[in-house]
């Protein structure tokens, strides 16, 4: 019988050891640098170098539908189909795959424990998941039949942009807030819903909460469409600050703020915007018609001698060349670098 419990003890410790990683001795030919998501795969960017098919080349196996890029420690996240896969940065080796969702569009991390939120837009839910084992935990309902888009975290409280499907007549107008640490104590509550304009689709933190809405726009029916609006969200008390309709701006989307946080640009018909702060104004930097849209500081050559520091924008060419990324400085007023991958852009994040 002593014999047994012994058995059992050993078995009982040796089970619940966490699994060690196989070093698998790949080189380590990525980490710093641009990850440009494409319907094909994973490009990587890196002085002025383009390498196609990352993910695919080491593992020689494809994630469909890439979506989304984010990082956490030294681990890439990529949403896909319907699911995460998860690669070390380093070597772009595959370290497993999250399941369990319909149509994952956006994700973020949330503390104090490691877990992510999921926004899952074909299900109306957020997801929580455990990084460490790799799991869903728990979701919350984002409402009936939302299409949830979108998710902003700061301190403790998550943000979700319940944002609208096509065709536009199918509209939402609410956003979600979601609590997801007490003190230490992790947590994933509901805490209420907000209406706001039509189709809240991009947001950022600025002291309070920045959201941006796209309105409703079908060129084929332009009779029922409605300017973009803007709103200023006070997220502790999660109510309505102030907001302004965008004066002859359609379809705005992919909010984010300067690195200073002194402007906000976005995407709408008509190409790329700017906008301070109050959103008093709108100014059209680019009439290149993207999808996707990254800021970051940087330094540019100025002559032999100086290098000056100028934010930078990346930004593709949906319509006409949805393969190729462009680097506009915004000191300088116009474009200085072009990035051909071997796929559509549809994501685009550095590490």
């Amino acid at each position: 019988m002593r014999f047994y419990i012994y058995l059992f003890t050993i078995l009982a410790v040796v089970s619940s050891c966490k699994k060690e990683t196989k070093d698998t001795g790949l080189p380590e030919k990525y980490g710093s640098g641009l990850y440009i998501v494409t319907d094909k795969g994973i490009s990587f960017f890196y002085n002025d170098t383009v390498d196609n098919q990352v993910f695919k080349t080491v593992n020689n196996t494809t994630i469909n539908n890439p979506k989304r890029i984010k990082f956490k420690g030294t681990k890439a996240y990529i949403a896909a189909d319907n699911y995460i896969s998860t690669a070390s940065v380093k070597t772009f080796e595959a370290r497993g795959i999250i399941s369990g969702f319909v149509n994952p569009v956006d994700f973020d991390f949330v503390g104090p424990d490691d877990r992510l939120f999921v926004v899952d837009k074909g299900d109306s839910r957020v997801k929580v998941v455990d990084i460490e084992r790799m799991e869903i935990t728990s979701d919350i309902e984002t409402g009936n039949i939302t299409k949830p888009v979108f998710i902003v975290v700061n301190w403790y409280r998550s943000i979700v942009m319940n944002g609208g499907a096509e065709p536009d007549s199918l509209k939402d107008s609410t956003i979600i807030a979601i609590d997801y640490k007490d003190n230490l104590v992790p947590l994933a509550d509901f805490m209420g819903s907000l209406k706001i304009g039509d189709n809240p689709n991009s947001a950022v933190w600025n002291g309070n909460v920045k959201v941006l809405c796209k309105g409703i726009y079908d060129p084929n029916n332009p009779i029922d469409n409605s300017e973009s609006s803007f709103y200023n969200i006070e997220p502790w008390d999660f109510e309505v600050n102030w907001n302004k309709t965008l004066n002859g701006i359609y379809n705005a989307s992919n909010l984010i703020k300067s690195p200073s946080s002194s402007m906000f640009y976005f995407l709408a018909e008509g190409g790329v915007y700017s906008m301070p702060k109050n959103a008093s104004s709108t100014t059209q930097i680019s009439n290149i018609e993207s999808d996707v849209l990254l800021i970051r500081n940087e330094r540019y050559t100025i002559n032999d001698t100086t290098e000056a520091l100028s934010d930078m924008l990346y930004l593709n060419d949906a319509e006409n060349y949805p393969n190729i990324l462009y680097k506009y400085n915004l000191v300088l007023g116009s474009f200085i670098d072009t990035i051909i991958v071997d796929g559509n852009v549809r994501d685009i994040n550095f590490y």
